[in-house]
This record gives structure tokens, C-alpha cells and sequence, in this order.
């Protein structure tokens, strides 16, 4: 009798041990199975026996692959992690959620490269693992998509659809670098004339919406540093994305794979917007075709971004009356006082080149009204009165005359805005050595301190000022 008790209490020992061992194995690596990208949508009816048929043969293999992995000797952790993925596949996270990691570490030994086919199979099937344990349906799949793509080209054309399968459904949560893997993928394919070029210019214009709305968001002003970074990794994704298209963005192709569709299109606010977006990415934002989609578009959707668009192609086109016509409008849609502010600026500076020097102080007036402390808006007014010293000055005082209310405008750019001080500055001392002689002056009845005023365009009255004075 006392030897069956014995035995009895070292079976329960036995049992006590192996659940402390199952649940010190499974503790160990928690931490480290979590996913930073997306949110865990487990499936608990899809894990029904977490440590398959020999739980204990089960820990002991979760134990050593644990130590190996920790270690990052993942070739050594492969035959654990195989037993694993085969008899507890959802024991942890981390036997799916690295089990590619692992594979792909493994494919460099000369020792596996003959079960290189069998091995990539068993990778593309933890993807689907992952899925089926954990969600995050959309996010595994773009990882899948692209393993598929560079481990199995031969199934190329099926990584495509899971690609654009994941883009629809994370959206614009998708991660960054899935657009240039999806794209890579694309141009690889057509490369093997196994994918037409307006097939490729579909996967271009699936993903560069997504592109477009991550800067937007990680690339705002105030962004927190996490998101900053976040921003440069998008830009870096636009960059490369640009990089491989940019051979098969020539202008007359583009418009040859557009053109026959746009009848049928031009009341179509999406087409308009891809096909305008993918002219301006191939540089043809001075063509013809361009403007076209670009004003059907405007009318359709009137918008800030759609009227500068507008202004800069007509300006290149040397169309400056339609290109003012369109900044103005710009200014008119703009949603903010600082956007406006801007646009006005900027005709400005096109008036000035154009020397239209009454028009440059009409715009630089109305960027006044929006910050009357702009010491560029009257920096530009300046240049445009000293500009006009040949043709306005008529009176008394002649050219020094005009420009004295020029200074008085650059002393008004430096006292309100100390950051265009120097440039100010600058204008002050230059053309300060024009003004008017106290002798020339004086024989025309006029001292040092007294009132005049300048005619023409100008209308201005300033305070005489001489040299020698």
C-alpha cells in the first residue's frame, strides 16, 4: 500500500511539473510574439488543441527552439520550429509570425537549398497560418504577396492579386513598403511580357493614392517624431515607386494608352484624377492632353491644388493670362488665409518677372490685408516702384524722386519683419545712393524734410530726403 501511494505522488508530481514547464515555456516569449503594425483579430475555435497530440514532447520542442531563437541562431531553431509549425502551429504567435524570418535564413545553407521548392510552400503557408490563428487578413497578405513574388516567380501572377487583394483591404493603413513591392513585383512581370503596360499603370494608380494620403498624414506640420520618421519612409516608398516607373512614363506613351479612353471618361472625377496624376508623375504637365484632363477636371472639382496645377502648366506654356487666371482662382478656393497669402505672393513675383509692375503691388496689397507685417509684400512693392523710376519719373524730383518712396517701402519691409532685415537692407543702400542732390533739389525750391508726392502709377507722397542734405 505505501509503495502505491508513492507511486501516485510522483505521477501528480510529474503532471504538476509538466504544467509548470508548459507554462514557464509559454511565458518566456510573450512578450516578443506581439505586432506592432495591426491589431490581433484572433480566431480561438481555429486553435482548438494549442499543444497537439504530445503536449510534452511539445514543451520540450517549444523550450529549445525558444533558447535557440533568443540566441538568433535561427538555422538551429529550424528543426524545433518544423516540428512545431507541423504538431502546435498556434502554440505561440511567434511560430507563425517568425516562421518565415526563419525559412528565409535557412534557404542560404547549402544544406536545404535541394528542399529550396518544399521550403517556400511551407513559408507561404505560414502566412495563411497566421491568418487563420491571428486575422490581420490584409497586412499578412502583403507580406505574402511578396515573398510569393521574389521566392516563386513562376507564381508571380497570383502575388499580384494577393497584393492588390491586401492594398483593398488595409487601405491607407497599408504598410509603406508593400506600394514598392507590389510595383517591383508589376515590372518584374512585365519585363517577362507576362503583364500588359496598362496592367502595370493599374497597379500604379492602386497604390498611389495610398502613397499620397500617408505623406499627407505623416509628412504635417506638427507631426510627432514617430510620425515624422513614418513620412520619410513614404517619401522614400513615392521615390522608389517614381524610380521604376519613370522608364515607362515617356509622354507620348501615356497619352496613347489615355487618349483613345478620355471621351468616355471626361465627366469621370477618378479617371481625371489618375490620369492627371500619372501626366504630371511622367512630366507632361506642359502637354496639351494634360491641360485638357487637367480643366475637365477643374470643372468637374473645382479645388485649390487642381487651379496652382493649372497656373504653373499654363505658366510654363507662356500662357500668362490664363495662368493668372487660374492663380487667382486658386486664391479664391484656398481654405486658408495662409494658403492665400501665398498665392498672392506668388503672382506677385510672376507680375514682377513680368513686369507688370502696377499689378505686382495689386496682389502684394491683397497679401497685406492677409498680413499686413509681410516684409516680403512690400519688399516686392519696392522693387516694382523702383523698377519704374525710367517711366514715373516726370516730376521735380525726377528718377530720385521715385525712388525715395521705393526706400520708404524697404524701412517699412525691415521694421515690420525682422526676417527680411538684411535683404531690406540691402535695397536700402542701394538704391538710397540715387536719391535726389541737395543742390538739384534746391533749385527747384525743394529742401531736406519737405513733402512730395510722385504721380503716375505710383500715387505715393514721401518725405524728401537728399545727398549732401
Amino acid at each position: 500500500m505505501v509503495y502505491k501511494t508513492e507511486i501516485s505522488i510522483n505521477n501528480k508530481m510529474k503532471k504538476y511539473i509538466l504544467f509548470m514547464l508548459m507554462a514557464f515555456v509559454g511565458f518566456t516569449a510573450i512578450a516578443q510574439d506581439t505586432d506592432d503594425d495591426d491589431e490581433d483579430d484572433n480566431n480561438p475555435e481555429a486553435c482548438q488543441n494549442k499543444w497537439g497530440s504530445d503536449s510534452v514532447t511539445t514543451a520540450k520542442k517549444l523550450s529549445l527552439f525558444n533558447q535557440y531563437y533568443q540566441e538568433k541562431k535561427y538555422v538551429e531553431a529550424f528543426p524545433y520550429w518544423k516540428y512545431l509549425f507541423d504538431n502546435a502551429p498556434c502554440i505561440q504567435k511567434r511560430i507563425t509570425y517568425s516562421g518565415p524570418y526563419i525559412i528565409k535564413k535557412v534557404l542560404r545553407e547549402e544544406e536545404y537549398k535541394p528542399r529550396f521548392k518544399g521550403l517556400v510552400d511551407t513559408l507561404l503557408l505560414c502566412h495563411d497560418k497566421r491568418i487563420e490563428f491571428f486575422g490581420q487578413e490584409g497586412y499578412v497578405l502583403g507580406k505574402k504577396a511578396d515573398d510569393m513574388a521574389k521566392l516563386s516567380p513562376a507564381n508571380r501572377e497570383e502575388a499580384l492579386a494577393i497584393f492588390s487583394k491586401s492594398l483593398k483591404l488595409q487601405g491607407d493603413k497599408t504598410k509603406y513598403d508593400v506600394p514598392k513591392d507590389y510595383v517591383y513585383a508589376g515590372v518584374k512581370q512585365y519585363k517577362k511580357k507576362e503583364l500588359s503596360l496598362d496592367s502595370l499603370f493599374m497597379i500604379l494608380d492602386e497604390v498611389t493614392p495610398i502613397i499620397d494620403a500617408n505623406i499627407v498624414t505623416y509628412t504635417a506640420a506638427g507631426a510627432s517624431v514617430k510620425d515624422s520618421l513614418k513620412g520619410v519612409k513614404w517619401l522614400s516608398t513615392q521615390d522608389a515607386v517614381i524610380g521604376m516607373m519613370k522608364p515607362y512614363l515617356d509622354c507620348d506613351k501615356l497619352e496613347e494608352l489615355k487618349k483613345p479612353y478620355y471621351a468616355d471618361n471626361k465627366t469621370n472625377v477618378a479617371w481625371l484624377k489618375a490620369t492627371v496624376k500619372l501626366l504630371d508623375r511622367g512630366g507632361c504637365d506642359s502637354k496639351a492632353f494634360y491641360l485638357e484632363c487637367s480643366e475637365a477636371l477643374f470643372t468637374l472639382e473645382p479645388s485649390t491644388d487642381a487651379a496652382l496645377s493649372l497656373a504653373k502648366a499654363f505658366g510654363k506654356q507662356g500662357d500668362d493670362t490664363k495662368a493668372v487666371s487660374y492663380y487667382t482662382k486658386a486664391a479664391d478656393l484656398a481654405p486658408t488665409d495662409e494658403a492665400k497669402y501665398e498665392i498672392w505672393i506668388k503672382l506677385a513675383k510672376t507680375a514682377k518677372n513680368n513686369k507688370q509692375y502696377s499689378t505686382v503691388r495689386d496682389y502684394a496689397r491683397k497679401a497685406l490685408a492677409i498680413n499686413p507685417n509681410s516684409g516680403e509684400a512690400y519688399i516686392l512693392i519696392g522693387d516694382a516702384y523702383a523698377a519704374s523710376a525710367s517711366s514715373c519719373g516726370t516730376g521735380d524730383l525726377g528718377r530720385g524722386g521715385v525712388y525715395l518712396v521705393a526706400v520708404d517701402k524697404y524701412y517699412k519691409a525691415k521694421n515690420v519683419d525682422p526676417s527680411v532685415a538684411k535683404d531690406a537692407q540691402d535695397q536700402i543702400n542701394k538704391y538710397s545712393s540715387y536719391f535726389p542732390g541737395k543742390e538739384d533739389a534746391f533749385f527747384k525750391g525743394i529742401n531736406n524734410g519737405d513733402s512730395y508726392s510722385v504721380g503716375c502709377w505710383i500715387g505715393e507722397t514721401t518725405t524728401v530726403r537728399t545727398i549732401g542734405g
